[in-house]
């Protein structure tokens, strides 16, 4: 672009650019004494070649850089080799890239000699001691005693090295790093020839200095510009939203993401205040974002809301938004930095979900709705058929299974009326299954008194079922037997927790079973049926006959065992 070309702002921008690099230059020069009055020629140098500075800083890329500085050298460094290597990423080592002086031939006899083309000559940098690193990056062209073997980092054996210079005419060896502040990312080596020219050391380590400064502003230029693709690499494909709104609530970031996932463009949003934001919500949230964002003003902590939220094309999604407050390093407050997130599917699944899960809840409900009525039915044609049974015993026979059939019923009756269809309340089911079979098998109920006391336990159908039928018969053999002729009398049902366990105590002051009866070998169905539950409960029973009836039964939860 000319000049004419180029809009005021412009040339004021790179003239401050190029401003702010020379006094950096100059700064460099300071470190290492180089603007002290001694070294007035050394500064008559850099006035002189400052033109030089201002070239460099208008060549686009390193390897300009590097070729340019070659061309210089060349231009003030008169009978001499010039050798110029740089830091290769890749391998960690430094490499030849330039060879000055050497002809075809001279290139041929040095690889017979050495064996190895002068062109591949490298070392890793990770050889290099840190005095090596601080005699290199001193700013200053260093005459080193040991020439080419330092050169070469001694790979060959001095008898070579003998040979060469000998060969070459080679007289003084001179190296200088390129370096900034320390970091090593090239060198330069100078080989001068007998009966050459002097080296005009100042004005070389002019070059080599203005070029270091030059190069590390290139490199760091290179690599933001490496930093700010990646950046827009994550930010153009990141999943979310991203963005920074400053204290006054203006929009100062927002990521280009948002068009891809919100259909707007990054322009409409920038300079915007939140609100914008709040008033693209759903009319139904909006109130409880406005909430949580006056709130994470108010609390300065972190927050989160889910709402609706509409797109450029009219359609609402669901999102997440997530605030985090900013604070300055005196902890003054600077804004918010947040992230907008597509949870649309997932509340789409969700709401599927939902849908089927309440489906299946009125599937189950109806299936223990029709299974009670089933027993029912059963419990009624039992009911029925014992009008026409005239032997006692056989009675008896029927009406206890019609109270064990009422009993299972009562479980699923309680599992109809409940929201959770693994579990029944013990308390409430205990509670209604021995004040039924009090009320069937007594016509007077209130000469029996009934205490029923159950810690508030939710339990699953596998121990529930077993445990019913368990208290029926035992209830049932003392509304039975126990109080013979009319007698009164009281019925305790009592269950609690012990650890992981459960004890289950059922008593009665009725006349007693007899001494002699040993109920876990007794050959009636009661008995057997109370001997058979407490082994399906895995627990075990113990019976005491002294002023009454007394049942213990310790019993833990069984495991739910899975039917497919």
């Amino acid at each position: 672009m000319n000049d004419e070309k180029k809009s005021k702002e412009q040339l004021i921008d790179e003239i401050t650019k190029y401003r702010n690099l020379y006094s950096e230059l100059e700064g460099h020069m300071a470190d290492f004494n180089l603007m002290k009055p001694e070294n007035k020629p050394f500064q008559d140098a850099l006035k002189f070649l400052s033109p030089l500075a201002m070239e460099l800083l208008g060549l686009p890329t390193e390897s300009d850089i590097y070729d340019f500085v070659l061309e210089k050298l060349q231009e003030v460094v008169k009978d001499a080799y010039i050798i110029i290597s740089t830091y290769d990423e890749d391998s960690g080592s430094f490499k030849v890239r330039d060879i000055v002086g050497i002809t075809p031939k001279m290139a041929d006899l040095a690889e017979k000699l050495t064996g190895v083309k002068i062109n591949d000559f490298n070392f890793p940098q990770d050889t290099l001691d840190q005095g090596s690193k601080n005699f290199l990056s001193s700013g200053k062209l260093q005459k080193v005693e040991d020439g080419l073997s330092y050169i070469t980092a001694g790979k060959l054996p001095s008898k070579t090295y003998r040979m060469i210079e000998k060969a070459f005419g080679v007289d003084e060896t001179y190296v200088m790093g390129f370096s900034f502040k320390g970091e090593m990312f090239g060198s330069v080596n100078i080989v001068t020839k007998k009966n050459g020219k002097p080296l005009n050391i100042n004005t070389v380590e002019t070059i080599l200095n203005i070029a270091s400064v030059v190069l590390q502003n290139k490199m760091a230029e290179k690599e933001l510009k490496k930093r700010e693709r990646l950046l827009s690499l994550v930010t153009d494909n990141m999943l979310n939203v991203v963005g920074q709104i400053d204290a006054e609530g203006t929009f100062q970031y927002i990521s280009p993401s948002i068009k891809t996932i919100l259909g707007y463009d990054v322009e409409e949003i920038l300079g915007e205040n939140v609100f914008k934001f709040i008033n693209l919500t759903h009319p139904d949230d909006q109130f409880m974002v406005a909430s949580a964002f006056r709130e994470a003003n108010d609390s300065y902590l972190p927050g989160s809301v889910q709402h609706r939220f509409i797109r450029a094309d009219g359609r609402y999604i669901w999102v997440e938004s997530l605030g985090n407050p900013l604070f300055d390093k005196e902890n003054q407050y600077k804004g918010v930095v947040f992230s907008m997130t597509d949870i649309d599917s997932l509340k789409v699944a969700e709401k599927n979900f939902r849908t089927s899960l309440e489906e299946k809840e009125l599937l189950l409900r109806e299936l223990h709705h029709r299974v009670k009525n089933n027993m029912q039915i059963i419990s009624s044609l039992l009911s029925l058929q014992t009008q026409h049974i005239k032997d006692e015993r056989d009675l008896k026979i029927f009406e206890s299974s019609q109270n064990r059939v009422k009993t299972m019923s009562l479980i699923h009756e309680e599992l109809y009326s409940s929201q959770d269809f693994s579990h029944i309340n013990l308390s409430e089911y205990i509670q209604n299954l021995t004040k039924e079979l009090l009320t069937s098998h007594i016509e007077d109920p209130g000469r029996v008194k009934l205490t029923v006391n159950v810690e508030d336990v939710r339990m699953e159908l596998e121990t529930a079922i077993p445990l019913g039928l368990l208290i029926n018969e035992i209830v049932a053999n003392s509304v039975n037997h126990a109080f013979p002729n009319e007698q009164k009398g009281k019925i305790i049902v009592e269950l609690e927790r012990d650890g992981n366990a459960f004890i289950l105590k059922m008593s009665d002051d009725g006349i007693g079973i007899p001494e002699d009866i040993d109920f876990k070998k007794a050959e009636t169905l009661g008995f057997q049926l109370i001997n058979s539950l407490v082994n399906q409960l895995d627990g075990q029973i113990e019976m005491h006959t002294n002023n009454g009836t007394r049942y213990t039964v310790k019993f833990k939860e069984l495991d739910y065992k899975k039917r497919f």
